[in-house]
């Protein structure tokens, strides 16, 4: 003989199921209001999923919430079930979760008690009136509401959820991990830190996700119709470091970080070939013709490059530059490749390409049409002393730190600033060449310190 427990979970599944007509309209009537109500764009909703309780379940949570003990009769356990149907409404960050919870007030108004009636279907109550978020069983907290929707006079429960994604992931792993788990109770205050300490992950996760979006739709409104420079900017930055890790994996066997040189050379080539330029919109074909030729294209990082003189400049900053830059082409192996790179991409010999890439670093740190109208107190000969000398200084204050860091967008913006300031300084400071001259070695030494700084940043 069965014990009375059973025969009231039969009953309650029975009556459950003679119901499921009444569930199904009133889960698409709720998800049809939901849908409506936060349609617009700006609501970072990206789902709405609904679900009615299945008997499994449903067998599952009477035995485990004692409902036969609290409502021996079954209508009166279903009345007091409050999710039977399950809606969620998922956003994409977790601060999303309080802006739609706090936009119900704007799409539901009080009537009486503890219920809000819908604007648009005057049938959906919610009760926004219980404490938000809520804390769960496991200690983390959710935005969960009881609801209920009038169909043939007859009260049938939902409840509603707002989660964002990756809250909602984390209720799946937690839900397939742990309750699904009888064994894991064993383990249940090593794995209650665990798994904490992923909820803690995912929160981060949540927030360098939103820091993206937000910068992409930065983008992305921003953006012109087709490719505008800038895009194409980023574009050749990722062909390049994606062209350089699959060849080098091809020749070597292994790939090192190139994305910063990536970024530079695409900044080269940007300031070289597209500022200022015509045609801007041909050029763009060529380059991209041209990096899918060097795609099908064996290249080989192993092999040295051959420089058909040694370099030499008139400028002392592009002398000591260059000459810097030419002694690490076949010593240093990140040098190797950004300027194979370099040659790769242009059509001129090695030293020309070479020569052309020192000239437009050079008017990237040293701003030579704003140097040019500096020092105008003193004669063109003076002025032009001063100038040459501290780009000298410049120049040998950046090579001694033997590092590529040097070409680097953020560390050639800094070097920039900089000079710029040292050349303001200078030209405030002394009124006379020979007041210069007295204070050289101070000068290349305060010089010398703060491009340290930009190089231990």
């Amino acid at each position: 003989m069965r014990i009375q427990l059973f025969e009231f979970i039969d009953e309650t599944i029975a009556l459950f199921n003679s119901k499921q007509a009444a569930y199904e309209y009133v889960e698409g009537r709720v998800t049809s209001v939901l849908s409506s109500l936060f349609s617009e764009k700006d609501d970072n909703v990206v789902l709405i999923r609904s679900r009615i309780k299945n008997p499994d379940s449903l067998r599952e949570k009477l035995i485990r919430n004692r409902f036969y003990q609290e409502y021996p009769d079954p209508m009166d356990t279903l009345a007091h079930l409050t999710d039977i149907v399950g809606i969620t409404m998922e956003c994409r960050f977790i601060r999303n979760e309080a802006q739609l919870y706090h936009k119900l007030f704007q799409c539901f108004r009080e009537k009486s008690g503890n219920d809000f009636v819908c604007i648009k279907d005057e049938n959906c109550y919610l009760n926004l009136k219980m404490p938000q978020p809520q804390i769960q069983r496991n200690g983390f907290t959710i935005y969960r509401m009881d609801g209920y929707y009038m169909f043939n006079n007859e009260r049938v429960n939902f409840e509603l959820q707002i989660k964002s994604l990756v809250h909602n992931f984390w209720s799946e792993i937690e839900h397939e991990v742990v309750y699904k788990n009888p064994d894991f109770i064993v383990y249940d205050m090593f794995n209650r830190d665990m798994l904490g300490a992923i909820r803690d992950n995912l929160d981060v996760v949540d927030r360098q996700l939103e820091i993206m979006y937000n910068e992409i739709s930065l983008e992305s409104r921003n953006a012109q119709i087709g490719m505008d420079e800038q895009g194409f900017k980023v574009f050749v930055a990722s062909s390049i470091n994606e062209l350089v890790n699959r060849k080098m994996k091809e020749s070597l066997g292994f790939a090192t970080d190139f994305r910063k040189c990536a970024a530079s050379i695409a900044q080269y080539i940007y300031v070289r070939d597209f500022v200022g330029g015509d045609h801007n919109q041909i050029r763009m074909l060529d380059y991209l013709e041209l990096l899918n030729d060097l795609n099908g294209s064996p290249i080989d990082f192993s092999i040295s490059l051959i420089m058909e003189q040694p370099y030499q400049h008139r400028n002392p900053f592009c002398h000591i530059t260059g000459g810097f830059m030419q002694s690490k082409l076949n010593d240093d192996f990140q040098w190797h490749v950004f300027f194979m790179m370099i040659f790769l991409l242009r059509c001129g010999s090695n030293i020309e390409d070479f020569d052309d890439y020192i000239q437009v670093y050079y008017r990237l740190v040293i701003q030579p049409s704003w140097l040019k109208h500096a020092f105008t107190s003193l004669s063109e000969k003076e002025a032009f002393e001063v100038r040459n000398r501290l780009e000298e200084m410049m120049a040998d204050a950046i090579v001694s730190h033997n590092t590529i860091q040097m070409v680097y967008e953020e560390t050639m913006y800094r070097l920039m600033n900089c000079f710029e300031t040292l050349v303001t300084q200078v030209e405030n400071q002394y009124a006379s060449i020979d007041d210069f001259r007295k204070d050289e070695t101070k000068i290349s030494s305060r010089l010398s310190m703060q491009v340290h700084e930009i190089f231990a940043k």
